[in-house]
């Protein structure tokens, strides 16, 4: 897909259809910010001091919001989506619509988000509108530095420590519970006509999505998913050291999102990866666990 055609000019010019009242197209804060306890990781732990959890779940709110856009609006998501850009510049000056922008506006005063950061989120679903699958890891890699790791730099950012070399570790832990996520998810995804999974990958094992329709999940895609996890678990490790580097609370907050994906990854084996007939959901206890290990260990094993 040809991003500029989304970059080159400001949002308010990208489009000259209006949406009649495009709030109401879109949910209510509460109920986006209820799928919070459905996360794979701890949204913004009880533990955390009352002002970084009001600001990662404003956050929460922004980044389901766009995702509601792009995947479950009636109409025209592309549209939407620039309306939403639309509004988030708003936010920036003080002046947003929609009351979860309006929710974020004092965290990206407090903050210092840069507006770049937040804009790749709606980028990332532009992009699902028009591309549907992704032919390599690399490609896929590259889509989850849009749909995923803004969300990590963001956390950073709330907790003032988005310098580079912390930034670059937080998006390997936030690929890899992209990744993971698109495992869990992967009949859902073929139902909405999307693939994301690499190609390559279904080819070598010689799957077809169309075969995940009927009954437990063949041996062979079974195979594949174990492969997909496990990259995507070492990815994770490899980010993993970033939570000794992190003062608390930051670190706190961070060990809940890794211990999430270590529980996601012992879901999967437990269930021999078959996340249809298979339980894949992370136990509460799993990570809770995990964050502990995380937090003594500062990230290494």
């Amino acid at each position: 897909m040809d991003m500029s055609r989304a970059r080159g000019r400001p949002a308010h010019e990208r489009t000259t259809a209006r949406v009649p009242d495009f709030a109401a197209q879109l949910p209510d804060s509460a109920a986006v910010l209820a799928r919070a306890d459905g996360e794979n990781f701890p949204v913004a732990a009880r533990v955390l001091p009352r002002g970084p959890r009001t600001h990662l779940m404003a956050l929460y709110g922004y980044f389901r919001l766009v995702d509601y856009a792009g995947d479950d609006a009636p109409g025209n998501r592309e549209v939407l989506l620039d309306h939403l850009e639309t509004d988030l510049g708003h936010a920036y000056r003080g002046t947003p619509r929609l009351p979860l922008l309006k929710a974020l506006a004092p965290t990206i005063r407090a903050c210092g988000l840069p507006q770049e950061v937040l804009v790749r989120l709606i980028d990332a679903n532009r992009r699902d509108q028009h591309l549907h699958r992704y032919r390599t890891f690399t490609e896929l890699v590259d889509y989850c530095a849009l749909s995923a790791n803004p969300v990590g730099e963001s956390v950073l950012h709330v907790f003032g420590c988005a310098r580079p070399d912390l930034v670059a570790l937080s998006d390997r832990i936030c690929t890899a519970l992209q990744i993971l996520e698109h495992c869990q998810d992967v009949l859902e995804d073929h139902r909405a006509g999307r693939v994301y999974l690499p190609e390559a990958d279904l080819r070598h094992y010689g799957c077809a999505p169309e075969e995940l329709e009927s009954g437990p999940v063949p041996a062979h895609w079974r195979a594949l998913l174990r492969f997909q996890v496990v990259r995507a678990h070492r990815m994770l490790e490899s980010g993993a050291p970033l939570v000794g580097k992190l003062p608390m609370p930051a670190r706190l907050a961070v060990a809940g999102y890794v211990a999430g994906g270590r529980a996601t990854v012992h879901a999967f084996t437990a269930a021999r990866f078959d996340p249809i007939s298979g339980d894949v959901t992370p136990a509460r206890a799993r990570t809770a666990a995990e964050s502990v290990r995380l937090l003594l260990s500062g990230g290494t094993w």
